[in-house]
């Protein structure tokens, strides 16, 4: 009857361990999924601005600057809450040191850009596919569908390791602090 018991214990500490790994794995495809919208929300943010620059830049006249301000200020708070989910260290600190978020946040903003630049660069190949025919053009959406997930990859190990060595990433130059998430709240 002991054995009986025992099984049944066995039984039931299976049972819960998992549910508790389904649990786990669905939070996890839960975190990634959103980490994935923040990065795009970041990229596309930051395009808007671009785009707006680009068209300033051809009429020569600054037309958009506080709609690009306006579109900035946004990309940053949208890293902020990045951050913060995160749990990395979203504090200046003070010196001419950066948190590490400080330290990964212009990285981040850049990988994202190019990100959607590749994008963009695989839509435009695929209309150019559809029109002429041609293999090699395949070939090359492929290359870049390959490039677009390694980057894709790398902008998820940059949050990972940046994560896990939050306080191990303090030195960087302050060329980009103009361009943090918390610089509006700081002023």
């Amino acid at each position: 009857m002991g054995s009986a018991a025992q099984n049944a214990d066995v039984a039931i500490q299976a049972q819960q361990a998992q549910v508790t790994s389904v649990a786990e794995k669905k939070s996890a495809v839960w975190e990634e999924a959103l980490i994935q919208e923040f990065i795009y929300a970041i990229a596309h943010l930051n395009h808007v601005e671009q785009h707006l620059m680009e068209e300033d830049a051809f009429v020569g006249e600054p037309i958009f600057g506080d709609l690009i301000d306006l579109f900035r200020e946004q990309r940053k708070f949208v890293g902020q809450v990045l951050f913060n989910i995160l749990n990395i260290e979203a504090q200046r600190s003070g010196t001419e040191l950066r948190s590490a978020w400080e330290s990964i946040w212009c990285a981040l903003k850049h990988v994202t850009t190019a990100l959607i630049h590749v994008d963009e660069c695989i839509e435009k190949l695929l209309r150019k596919a559809r029109e002429s025919q041609d293999p090699a053009m395949i070939d090359n959406i492929r290359t870049l569908l390959r490039v677009r997930k390694t980057i894709l990859e790398g902008v998820l190990a940059i949050i990972d390791r940046s994560r896990k060595a939050s306080t191990a990433l303090t030195e960087a130059s302050a060329r980009c602090r103009e361009d943090i998430c918390l610089e509006a709240e700081q002023k």
